[in-house]
């Protein structure tokens, strides 16, 4: 077996350009609670959802006002979801988001009455890492950028 530099050279490369969406399994009773959340807590807009998903089952998915991220909310009973009541877990699986000002994000949280959690300086980022959870149990982080070094 060859070394594992002569390997890796090899192995044709690629580049990420971003993040496409964000599958979310739900339940679907829970859709429409799952919807509220991301339209009135995280502030994304409904897109329309192409006709052809309905035949594979009920679903939403949801955009921010720049069309930079999408969610997209896929009603199963036989995928994995966390649940609901579960607390957050920065260690379990999650999905990070910058945001442009941390605490703009906390003050939206505060004045809707959403629980946040909070690890401070974790990364070393200077700033706070905060966590939120949907209705489904997710666990969703959200963070300014690194600065640079």
């Amino acid at each position: 077996m060859a070394d594992a530099s002569s390997a890796q050279t090899q192995v044709p490369t690629f580049s990420f350009l971003g993040s496409m969406h964000e599958g979310i399994p739900v339940s679907g009773p829970n859709l429409d609670a799952c919807v509220k959340f991301y339209t009135e807590v995280l502030g994304l807009k409904l897109l329309k959802r192409p006709k052809a998903l309905d035949d594979i089952g009920r679903g939403a998915w949801l955009g921010d006002h720049d069309d930079k991220v999408q969610f997209h909310l896929i009603c199963t009973e036989r995928d994995y979801k966390p649940g609901p009541g579960t607390s957050y877990s920065a260690t379990g699986r999650h999905t990070a988001w910058l945001v442009k000002d941390i605490e703009e994000f906390r003050a939206r949280m505060k004045t809707l009455g959403v629980e946040v959690g909070e690890a401070k300086n974790l990364l070393g980022a200077g700033s706070a890492q905060l966590f939120v959870v949907d209705p489904e149990g997710h666990t969703w982080e959200f963070q300014e950028p690194f600065p640079k070094r």
